[in-house]
């Protein structure tokens, strides 16, 4: 998703009405809170040291689970709200629920017209202007409680003259982090266009292995508990074998950063763990000659995301272009499936829109229910331990649009041996998971590593499908079958017109301008125009205004 442009943000800081509204958009936008942490501030949390506030954000167990910069303008609101609403130190000073501050974002959204924002989007904004204000990204990901890679969306791939200035300014840094930064842009640009995992694996082992100031590289896939190489370059694939022995992905690694280092007497060894779509697949060993400092450890993680990239390209590409694929349908009883126990408990039908995988392995779950308001499906989903957090998108009345970030389910496990979640429905207390994995994959590596984690869990059936293929011809016709002439007028001149693009070419009142329509018209095209353009591409879902 885009963050909200400086000026968009402004526009939705005006469109307030309320104290607390304002306050608010500050804790997500110049704070980076979500919004159950906003929930959780108390005077007594705000900290100056050297004339610069900081908040101690807390966990839902009330333990510190980092330190939040906090803006003087937004302490001073901060207290000035507090003293408003007659808040002692020790008192929350938003009295409401998380579902409630996210919908009050939504509200002030609808005000402004042209712009969309959720809490989550104001998070992004707040990321992004640091990044542009030349802050570490590993500082802000501290701030905002994020992991490296979970930035990368916000970080443009280098140029040569991005790349030879930042050269330039490491020179003389330590640990040798310019080399770092010119590896990085090679080990990019020498993954482009693989296309198969072994030769992901190749070429990012021989590309390291020959870097400067690098002895060896290895990758390794994660098999259950077990790693297996894949290859490695100037090391025996044994002696990689044997430096992953006492390796845990799962623990946090010194420093509380992700990269691990062990020392030998040849050198150091960077353990650099490798996720692909988020979830996580395997680690990146690599032998280095000099220290590694925390700077060191941020660009050698860079590596590591990198290589997940190009992992996670290659699985898509057979995902899109396997002329077979395996189908897989699992029974979830209650108990093994969050969306399982939801439509036990409050005797409704729960059916899955859509799954993205996010980061820290979990899962963006987009679910539509009938026969439950929005109300008690939130509510039950606040409650639930697999999930992180919720938001609503729709109520029907007696069905809602919920997004949902599961972090403990079936699918996960069947996502991390590079499936597809397919679809999940489930009635009853019960659910049927289908996953889809190319047909040339090893379907019972998959089948077991969703068994073995929720041993209620079981296979009910597996079918093979045969794929038509369609030309780029035939999907634009199919596109064009479905697309009115104004709804294609307006997509073609938001394209051309740079509206997609980042920074924004044109907005959305230059190109109502442009094509003599009003603003609402404009994005009332566009909207629609997209709907059906990403329904075709995606083409597993209907679109929310027919379920």
């Amino acid at each position: 998703m885009d963050p909200p442009a400086a000026s968009e943000y402004r526009r939705l800081r005006r469109a307030t009405e309320t104290h607390r509204e304002d306050l608010v958009l500050r804790l997500g936008g110049e704070v980076g809170l979500r919004p159950v942490e906003m929930t959780r501030v108390r005077l007594a949390d705000v900290e100056s040291h050297d004339g610069t506030h900081f908040l101690a954000v807390r966990d839902a167990d009330g333990d510190v689970a980092r330190d939040a910069h906090l803006p003087a303008g937004v302490e001073h609101d901060l207290r000035k709200y507090a003293g408003n609403v007659g808040a002692g130190e020790d008192d929350p000073l938003l009295t409401v629920s998380p579902r409630r501050l996210q919908m009050l974002v939504g509200e002030v959204a609808d005000r402004v017209d042209g712009v969309d924002a959720s809490s989550r989007d104001l998070r992004w904004h707040f990321a992004a202007e640091l990044l542009d204000d030349g802050v570490p990204p590993r500082v802000v990901c501290a701030l905002g409680g994020w992991r490296l890679e979970r930035l990368a969306p916000l970080l443009s791939d280098p140029d040569r003259e991005a790349v030879a200035a930042a050269l330039d300014g490491a020179a003389t840094a330590p640990d040798g982090l310019g080399r770092d930064v010119a590896l990085a842009a090679d080990l990019g640009a020498e993954l482009l266009g693989v296309a198969t995992v072994d030769e992901t694996a190749r070429t990012a082992c021989a590309c390291l292995a020959d870097a400067e100031g690098v002895r060896f590289a290895w990758l390794a896939e994660r098999t259950g508990e077990a790693f297996a190489v894949r290859e490695a370059v100037g090391v025996d694939a044994a002696a990689a074998e044997t430096a992953l022995d006492g390796y845990d992905p799962d623990a946090r690694a010194r420093d509380q950063r992700d990269v691990r280092v062990r020392e030998s007497e040849r050198g150091p060894l960077a353990l650099v763990p490798v996720r692909r779509d988020d979830t996580r697949w395997g680690v990146l060993g690599v032998g280095v000659r000099r220290p590694v400092g925390d700077a060191r450890r941020d660009a050698l993680a860079v590596l590591g995301t990198q290589v997940g990239h190009a992992l996670a390209a290659v699985q898509r590409k057979r995902l899109l272009l396997a002329d077979t694929v395996v189908e897989l349908d699992f029974r979830c009883p209650a108990g093994s499936s969050f969306v399982a126990d939801l439509s036990g408990a409050l005797g409704c039908r729960v059916e899955l829109s859509g799954a993205v995988p996010v980061g820290d392995g979990s899962l963006l779950y987009y679910l539509v229910t009938r026969g439950a308001g929005a109300d008690p499906v939130l509510s039950h989903a606040d409650a639930a331990d697999a999930v992180a957090d919720t938001r609503l998108i729709e109520d029907y009345g007696d069905g809602a649009a919920v997004e949902v970030v599961v972090t403990d389910a079936p699918a996960l496990a069947l996502v991390d041996r590079g499936a597809r979640v397919r679809s999940l429905v489930a009635e009853d207390g019960a659910a049927t998971l289908t996953g889809e994995i190319p047909g040339d994959a090893d379907v019972r590596a998959a089948v077991d590593a969703v068994t073995d984690a929720y041993p209620g869990v079981s296979l009910s059936a597996k079918r093979q499908e045969d794929r038509p293929v369609e030309t780029d011809v035939g999907f634009r016709e199919r596109l064009a079958d479905r697309l009115s002439d104004r709804q294609a007028t307006v997509l073609r001149a938001a394209y051309h017109g740079g509206y997609f693009e980042w920074p924004r070419g044109s907005t959305a009142e230059e190109l109502a301008d442009s094509l003599a329509v009003s603003s609402p018209t404009l994005h009332n095209h566009l909207r629609k125009a997209q709907q059906k353009l990403l329904t075709a591409f995606f083409d597993d879902a209907a679109p929310r205004s027919e379920l």
